[in-house]
């Protein structure tokens, strides 16, 4: 996407009313870009507020999910992360309007498909920064699938993260106990399993949609699939990253590199800048650092478990066309490099398939 011309900051609009949308995978670094928003006065950022447990939140859960305590490396500001949602609890807990159903049923939701429940709730957030006098954030890892749905109802400003995939799916796994998924994990084959569009990927991992409540169909993934081989988690995970972005992209207003952003001061300070201009608040970026490499050998090939799966699921025209999703494709092609032949004779080898494919290909 192109990248907006800086320009000085007193010139740039100063925060308004209208929605921000920051749209991602888990483990994608959204968590970061919502303290950056969190951090700013005029700001009320809510925290994944498309997530299920939402339904049943109480005052207790609030001040008990803590970064410091998840275990999911985070860094801290002191805040529990769902404190903006305190005053917005039930008398018997929960947030009104929310349904389970928000958090993964419906993740491709239709640009066209109406949902008034779904929209009220939404309204409800927004609302309440209005009343506030401050600028509502909604940041999710749920929404990169309703992009265009949210935008068509509410407008605003959408920013997509995106991230190298072996590295998003390294963090999934790296958080395992035991020989087991993470709750990250089994979202893929959840959402795989039930998405219009995706049938072919799901036949071939042998997935197929559950039944029951979002709850009912984790436990089910869980216990199905908890031994289940590293490359078939991959293999999810990269079928769900890039249906999501083929969605996503062509609908962003702003698309950030989260890899760049953690690297390049320079790229840091561009985002910046082009937030404000988008959307008036002007966030620091200054103490992003990109994690190093997950370490250590997996026994997954992938190169080979993407490209079965793209040309499993059809896409293979989608990602190579002009436009928004050429920053998909190219991300893909950075984190899964095709590899030379290793050896002398491997070359060789190689070499003479190519030719004899091609001689074949002159004789037909």
């Amino acid at each position: 996407m192109e990248v907006l011309s800086t320009g000085e900051s007193s010139d740039l609009p100063r925060p308004s009313s209208a929605p921000i949308f920051v749209h991602s995978g888990w483990r994608c670094s959204s968590t970061y870009v919502w303290r950056r928003f969190r951090a700013v006065p005029e700001v009320m950022a809510f925290y994944e507020p498309w997530h299920e447990q939402l339904a049943t939140l109480t005052p207790e859960r609030i001040a008990r999910e803590r970064p410091e305590t998840s275990g999911l490396r985070h860094p801290t500001d002191g805040l529990p992360y769902l404190q903006e949602f305190q005053d917005l609890l039930g008398p018997e807990g929960g947030v009104p309007g929310f349904e389970t159903r928000l958090a993964l049923d419906d993740y491709f939701l239709p640009v066209d498909q109406e949902d008034p429940g779904q929209a009220a709730y939404v309204e409800t957030l927004i609302e309440a920064a209005r009343r506030e006098e401050r600028t509502p954030v909604l940041a999710c890892c749920r929404t990169l699938g309703r992009i265009g749905w949210l935008r068509r109802r509410f407008g605003g400003t959408h920013i997509v993260l995106i991230r190298d995939p072996v590295q998003q799916w390294r963090s999934f796994y790296s958080l395992r106990k035991r020989p087991r998924p993470t709750y990250f994990e089994l979202c893929q084959y959840v959402i795989l399993s039930e998405t219009a569009g995706g049938e072919a990927g799901a036949r071939r991992l042998g997935l197929t949609a559950g039944k029951g409540d979002l709850f009912e169909r984790i436990a089910a993934v869980r216990k199905r699939l908890k031994r289940a081989p590293a490359r078939t988690s991959f293999a999810a995970f990269l079928a769900v990253y890039v249906l999501s972005y083929v969605a996503a992209l062509p609908r962003a207003d702003l698309v950030i590199d989260v890899d760049r952003l953690g690297a390049d001061p320079q790229y840091a300070r561009t985002m910046s800048t082009a937030i404000e201009v988008l959307t008036g608040v002007k966030l620091d970026f200054g103490d992003c650092r990109t994690p190093a490499p997950h370490a250590g050998k997996l026994a997954v090939d992938y190169r080979k478990e993407a490209v079965a799966m793209i040309e499993t699921l059809d896409l293979s025209a989608a990602l190579t066309a002009p436009g928004p999703v050429q920053t998909l494709y190219r991300k893909l092609v950075k984190a899964l490099p095709e590899r030379a032949p290793a050896t002398v004779w491997d070359q060789a080898l190689a070499f003479w398939r190519d030719r004899g494919a091609k001689l074949g290909t002159a004789r037909a």
